[in-house]
């Protein structure tokens, strides 16, 4: 496998501008983050050309270099380590609170990791890690006293 590209989308009732806050907080993503994440930033909120260095257990270390921030979007730049490509969050403002896309398309750089991925499925791995990233940032905004998106409610309710 060259290229890894994996999508994965959770809606969390919380607010676009109150999750974007959230995701350039990169200095305090250790205290919501799960593990086996960990995280080092150079510099948060995070701006254009930020750095974070991203470690996954103990093999696996690349950094993400922030490279646009737009209100609907952060684009990373991934690379000096096991992964070069891209990734973004897409924040899309829905009736429940945000759509939080991930997006990366990323390149496995050493050739162990090249060769595990040959019998390896990355993108349900991508997926199976995220829910609990996605489940932790609703908890972060809550903890952060983000004003919640009430519950939808139907004309028979």
């Amino acid at each position: 496998m060259s290229r890894v590209v994996a999508i994965d989308e959770y809606t969390i009732p919380y607010r676009v501008p109150d999750v974007h806050r959230v995701l350039l907080d990169t200095g305090h993503y250790a205290l919501w983050w799960p593990a086996p994440f960990r995280f080092r930033a150079e510099s948060s909120p995070a701006k254009i050309g930020a750095r974070v260095e991203v470690r996954l257990g103990r093999w696996m270390r690349w950094v993400a270099t922030v490279r646009e921030i737009r209100v609907e979007r952060i684009d990373l730049d991934i690379g000096e380590g096991t992964w070069a490509g891209t990734a973004h969050f897409g924040l899309r403002e829905v009736f429940e609170g945000t759509a939080v896309l991930y997006r990366m398309d990323v390149a496995p750089q050493p050739l162990w990791l090249r060769l595990a991925l040959q019998r390896i499925d990355a993108r349900a791995r991508q997926t199976r890690r995220l829910k609990p990233v996605f489940v932790a940032l609703a908890s972060r905004l809550e903890e952060t006293g983000a004003e919640r998106v009430p519950e939808p409610t139907g004309p028979n309710t």
